[in-house]
């Protein structure tokens, strides 16, 4: 049974050249588990716009879209709330009521269900998702794992026939999003419910997926079993090289089977199968990076309470040396951005004591602290965004300048050729996707020339692609002085990148060390890489080091 079919889509936004969808045809069964993947701007969020009716973008559409066997047209926004849920990126708008109970009653009051009805299932889900803990808190009061959650329950409470997710782990540390992407499995699998995904984090949902539907410029790339993925793309496409999850990369770079693995264990397997065991050589000589011996940021026995409720970061100790890419990470609600908000001054650091420069915080001036200092990306990028347009947003962030306009002008050229977004200068903020907003809000940032630039979660609704770039773009600056400070949850993209790390448990420092000696340290949180091959390579924590070894041992 067919639940979507899409023949012969094309889509243009307004004033816009060039077509964004073109020549897209596919149908999705009833029950399938659909991840539609895509560097960003192939036209990812806006093909899952288009299977939402009530989301589908102004602009020129041509070609047909039917919804359980009716055509867009008849098909009613009442029965497409129904029947089709969509969790957005960002729950922050999607939650619409102060608390988590009548969140969860929201969609079906709208239905008119009756309040019986509505009782009994808020009972079920509660019990679904083990939400009788936070059933009578405040939606602000929630983590941003709770948050989705709820809107999740939310849509589910409306028994839908399908679901679709619009990169939903992109503000989950990777239990979460490993919790999230099983709990969407789980949904598909045993209630037959049609999931559609959009995601860059492929590591843990791929092994969970029927389908893989790769767009490129506008267009379908592939369409495919994920384990049939051709070895011939891994060699052409840049893309799918750097994105598909690593034991299929490795796989396919060794050509271990002509099917490729799609989890660890899978890998793992073929790899014990190829390799002489114990192997010749098991030691990765990578580059290392000499680092100042001065410090950018030192922070110590930093204590933080919001309320009396208790603290959030308790006798915190850290020191970051400059010119370094430091990462911080650790769970969700750990205290991860509470500490850059104290380490960047927006926060006041009341117990313990904290350096910039030698200097105590305290003694700067905020004048002097955000002009050339200190400069911070939030998670919500969105915040700094106020204009009309990306080009106008990059002026403000000069309007404190004596810059006469041509320099401002010229600054503006540079900065948008080194973050990519001279295409889109002229788009407003919030008619982007969320991967240009991000890169856009660094370049707001970098306009400022601040010595110390942090950043929360900046890789979030990244293409691996682009990622590879922004990191080329922190160890330039890196190696201009600037120090970097990121809070994050992608544990590939730091330990490939970062020059050290950090992780927070319980508001306590427990970890920091060289990115290679962190990663190899851990047993649960590390790199897929580290956990398919450890037993081989147990220095090796990316997929180039894993490949590197396995072709010294094949031919040695």
């Amino acid at each position: 049974m067919v639940d979507i079919s899409v023949k012969n889509l094309c889509f243009s936004y307004p004033g816009a050249d060039k077509k964004t969808l073109e020549n897209i045809s596919f149908e999705i069964n009833k029950g399938e588990f659909i991840i539609l993947s895509g560097r960003s701007g192939s036209g990812k969020s806006t093909l899952l716009r288009m299977l939402k009716p009530e989301l589908t973008p102004h602009g020129n559409l041509q070609g047909e879209i039917t919804f359980f066997g009716k055509n867009k047209s008849d098909y009613s926004l009442r029965d497409s709330a129904a029947d089709i849920g969509y969790l957005l990126q960002n729950t922050e708008y999607q939650t619409v009521t102060h608390s988590v109970r009548s969140e969860l009653a929201f969609g079906a009051e709208n239905l008119g269900l009756p309040t019986g009805t509505i009782r009994q299932r808020i009972a079920e889900i509660s019990a679904y998702f083990s939400l009788d803990g936070i059933i009578d808190k405040k939606i602000d009061e929630l983590s941003g794992g709770q948050k989705q959650l709820v809107c999740l329950a939310g849509i589910l409470m409306m028994h839908p026939k399908v679901l679709i997710f619009d990169e939903p782990a992109s503000q989950l540390d990777p239990m979460a999003a490993e919790t999230l992407f099983s709990t969407a499995n789980k949904l598909c699998k045993e209630n037959s419910m049609t999931v559609i995904m959009t995601e860059h984090r492929l590591q843990s949902i791929i092994p969970y997926a029927d389908r893989l539907i790769v767009l490129e410029n506008g267009k379908i790339l592939t369409d495919t079993k994920p384990s049939l993925l051709s070895k011939k793309l891994f060699e052409e496409n840049e893309y799918i090289n750097l994105s598909m999850p690593s034991p299929m990369r490795i796989s396919a770079a060794l050509n271990l089977s002509d099917e490729l693995p799609l989890d660890i264990g899978g890998c793992r397997k073929l790899l014990g199968e190829k390799l002489k065991l114990p192997p010749h050589d098991t030691n990765y000589e990578g580059e290392t990076r000499h680092l100042s011996k001065s410090y950018a940021i030192e922070a110590k026995n930093v204590s933080f309470a919001y309320d009396k409720s208790g603290y959030v970061l308790r006798n915190f100790s850290l020191r970051i040396p400059e010119g370094s890419f430091f990462a911080v990470l650790g769970a969700n609600a750990a205290g991860k951005s509470t500490a850059i908000s104290l380490l960047s001054g927006l926060l006041p650091c009341r117990s313990g004591k904290i350096k910039i420069f030698g200097k105590d915080i305290k003694k700067y001036k905020d004048s002097d602290l955000y002009n050339g200092t200190v400069a911070v990306l939030p998670q919500k990028c969105e915040a700094l965004f106020a204009g009309n347009s990306v080009k106008e947003d990059l002026m403000n962030a000069l309007s404190g300048s004596f810059l006469t306009k041509e320099i401002k002008e010229k600054k503006i050229t540079e900065t948008a050729k080194l973050t990519e977004i001279s295409h889109i200068l002229d788009r407003h903020p919030y008619d982007i996707s969320g991967g240009e907003m991000q890169r856009a809000a660094l370049a707001i940032v970098l306009l400022k020339n601040p010595r110390i630039v942090f950043m929360d979660e900046p890789t979030k609704g990244m293409d691996p692609l682009f990622k590879d770039r922004f990191a080329g773009i922190i160890k330039r600056l890196c190696k201009s002085g600037t120090t970097v400070i990121t809070v994050s949850h992608d544990t590939e993209f730091c330990a490939r990148h970062c020059d050290r790390c950090a992780m927070i448990s319980d508001g306590l420092c427990v970890l920091e060390a060289d990115s290679h000696e962190f990663f190899t340290s851990n047993y649960f949180y590390t790199t897929a890489a580290n956990k398919t091959a450890r037993e081989f390579f147990p220095d090796a924590v990316t997929e180039k080091e894993v490949i590197e070894l396995c072709l010294k041992n094949l031919q040695s």
